[in-house]
């Protein structure tokens, strides 16, 4: 539980850089009367976008499940080939979008719908296009007509990298009080730093700017394999 809560803070996050309202674990009644839940809701009133979005961190802690060009080939279809593994959370798509599920007049409210998957499922560039127009198709036929479908499949580290570029080009200097963007402000300050009292001379800032990066580098570095 506190690993997949950890992602939803996450996609919150960037929803919530960009000016959107949000809404963790969006409870969501079935036909049947059960419950089920939206990881997370995010609404722009102004351009009265609609996100929904799931988060999906599966197997051991440094697992990475991948669906290439080759994956792509030899199984075909990304949704016949996942198995409902991560884009089970579709089923409920047609559901959110009936009037009184999130809004009680679904079409007034919704120009635009962006349903997106976040994870640690890496879709290559070359079949990312793919991958996107099976869940659209998928789910075409449950959307009200009239409302813009775009589909987002990314994984936690494309996140964690936006909000990090979104961060430091942001002008607010106070802290946000979101944990995500506030750890990714943190990263930012020591990424690009701006040394106070360091000493006399250009050569006492680069000193402390050589020993950060040295320990960024160190932490981050990418091993061949």
């Amino acid at each position: 539980m506190a690993e997949a809560m950890t992602v939803e803070t996450i996609i919150e996050a960037e929803w919530q850089m960009k000016g959107y309202w949000t809404r963790l674990r969006f409870p969501l009644q079935t036909p049947k009367g059960g419950w089920s839940d939206i990881d997370l809701v995010a609404y722009n009133p102004e351009d009265q976008h609609l996100v929904i979005a799931e988060s999906k961190v599966r197997g051991p802690k440094k697992d990475v499940y991948a669906f290439t060009k080759y994956t792509q080939e030899r199984y075909g279809d990304i949704l016949i080939y996942d198995e409902d593994n991560y884009f089970g959370f579709l089923r409920h798509i047609g559901l959110a979008c009936t009037d009184g599920a999130i809004f009680k007049n679904f079409r007034s409210m919704v120009k635009i719908l962006t349903v997106q998957l976040v994870s640690n499922y890496y879709i290559s560039e070359d079949v990312k296009e793919d991958a996107e127009r099976s869940v659209r198709n998928r789910i075409a036929n449950k959307i009200p007509s009239g409302v813009k479908l775009r589909i987002q499949l990314e994984t936690t580290l494309d996140l964690i990298l936006k909000i990090m570029i979104n961060e430091n080009s942001s002008g607010q200097g106070r802290r946000y009080g979101h944990p995500a963007i506030d750890i990714a402000r943190e990263i930012n300050r020591y990424l690009r730093p701006n040394i106070r009292y360091a000493g006399r001379g250009a050569q006492a800032i680069d000193t402390i700017k050589k020993d950060l990066a040295k320990k960024i580098h160190d932490v981050f570095l990418v091993e061949d394999t």
